[in-house]
Parts: structure tokens; C-alpha cells; sequence
């Protein structure tokens, strides 16, 4: 006895899984592409760095920062964020961040930002800039060559929290009026004084209220004496809801 064969019909396979199937192949293929195009632009000598150029520093120069930057010439520039260029620029105190910007095929350009330098400290022959914080930032050849106040008689090493105090007012004085000061000391954290470059003391106090002390100076400052009238010799804003000159 034969055995019959089964009525078996083949049915196309549904139309949802071949565009399901294709979208994996085509997606696949996406992902291979991309995959090997980011390796082409990490490994690749394409984009490689072949120079590197500097905006923005005053106070650190370029030499220097080229100096530092030279491990990078022959990377990839997709390779190069900023942490990179900013752990290589770590030994330059000026040196706050920096923004970085690739210019294919083979340039770097790095744009610095500097601390800001807020006096002069030192003896001749080896003055320094130093920030709102009390960092040295850079050399000066001579104490009159920038338009910065000379940190008087306070000393970083014995009077670290006097000399902090020194330079954190110095911080809150707008660009204008910092450039007018010819000098700045103190005996404690509640004693500083600032001297005008012509020849007026102001009497500062401590840090606090800062921003409005600053702010009463920079006023004061632009009112002229009337004619008959002495000179100002003394400008205290130590409590700045009640100033004094005399």
C-alpha cells in the first residue's frame, strides 16, 4: 500500500519580514560604515595634526605653549579634545582653559584663556604677576612696566591669609580703576589700604561687600574737587553705605 503525499503549498514569506530582514541587512551595513569610517578618522593619518596655532595668550608665550603642545603634532585631530591640550598646558600657571577648535585637514587651533592678574609682587630682578588668588602668572621685568598696584610690605609665605585678602580686593576693582592704583597693603584682614598712582589713600577694610565698595569707589573716583577746595587725600570706603573723604 502506497502512502500518498502530503498537499504541501510553499506561501511567500510575509511581506513584513522581508522589509524587517532588509532593514537588518541595510542597517548592518549602516553601522559597518560608520564604524569603519570613525576608525578611518581616529587611526587614519588624513587628519592628522601637523600644526598647531595659539589666540588668546598675554601673558604666556607662544614658544612655550608650542613647546608643550608638540606631542600632539602627528595625532588625528578627532583624537584631541580639550582635557588633552589643557593636561599638557598644566605646568603654565597663566593658563585657566581653553577651547579648541579643529581645522581639517591638519590644523589645531587652541584659543587660551588666561587668569586674570590682579597685582605685582617681588624685588627688582624678579617681579611677578600674580591672579586673584595669589598665584605668580608671570614674570615682569620691571615693577612700572604694567598697570598693575604693587603688593606692599605683605608676604604670600608669612601672611598667607593677610596676603589672599590683599589680592581678593584687588579682584573686585573694575579693569579701570585697578590700572589707576599705584599700590596695596594691609596689617590684618580687616586693615587694607590701596594707594591711587596720584597720590589719594583709600582705606578698604576687610573683603566683605566687595562689589559695593568697589562700586563707591569707581564713583567717587570720577567726581573732580571743587575749585577752592583741598584736594582728597583719603577715601574710605570701609563702610560703603557711608563713605568718607576728608
Amino acid at each position: 500500500m502506497t502512502a500518498e503525499s502530503p498537499n504541501v503549498v510553499e506561501l511567500p514569506p510575509a511581506a513584513r519580514s522581508v522589509w524587517k530582514r532588509r532593514l537588518l541587512i541595510w542597517g548592518g551595513s549602516i553601522l559597518g560604515t560608520v564604524a569603519a569610517l570613525i576608525l578611518v578618522l581616529l587611526y587614519s593619518p588624513l587628519l592628522a595634526i601637523e600644526q598647531v596655532e595659539i589666540e588668546g595668550n598675554r601673558l604666556t608665550p607662544t614658544a612655550r605653549v608650542q613647546s608643550e603642545l608638540e606631542p600632539l603634532l602627528g595625532v588625528p585631530l578627532p583624537r584631541v579634545g580639550p582635557g588633552t591640550v589643557e593636561e599638557l598646558l598644566a605646568d603654565q600657571p597663566a593658563v585657566e582653559s581653553v577651547v579648541i577648535q579643529a581645522e581639517a585637514p591638519h590644523t589645531l587651533r587652541v584659543v587660551i584663556e588666561e587668569h586674570q592678574p590682579v597685582a605685582v609682587v617681588g624685588e627688582s630682578g624678579a617681579f611677578q604677576m600674580v591672579s586673584a588668588t595669589g598665584e605668580p602668572l608671570a614674570p615682569v621685568d620691571e615693577r612700572g612696566s604694567v598697570e598693575l598696584p604693587y603688593i606692599e610690605g605683605v608676604s604670600a609665605e608669612e601672611q598667607p591669609d593677610v596676603f589672599a585678602t590683599v589680592t581678593s580686593v584687588l579682584s573686585t576693582l573694575p579693569p579701570e580703576v585697578l590700572k589707576q592704583m599705584e599700590s596695596a597693603t594691609a596689617q590684618s584682614i580687616d586693615s587694607v589700604e590701596l594707594k591711587l598712582a596720584s597720590g589719594e589713600r583709600v582705606v578698604w577694610g576687610n573683603s566683605e561687600h566687595g562689589a559695593e565698595k568697589a562700586a563707591v569707589l569707581a564713583a567717587l573716583l570720577t567726581v573732580e574737587t571743587p575749585k577752592g577746595q583741598e584736594p582728597v587725600e583719603v577715601i574710605d570706603v570701609s563702610s560703603p553705605e557711608r563713605p568718607v573723604t576728608n
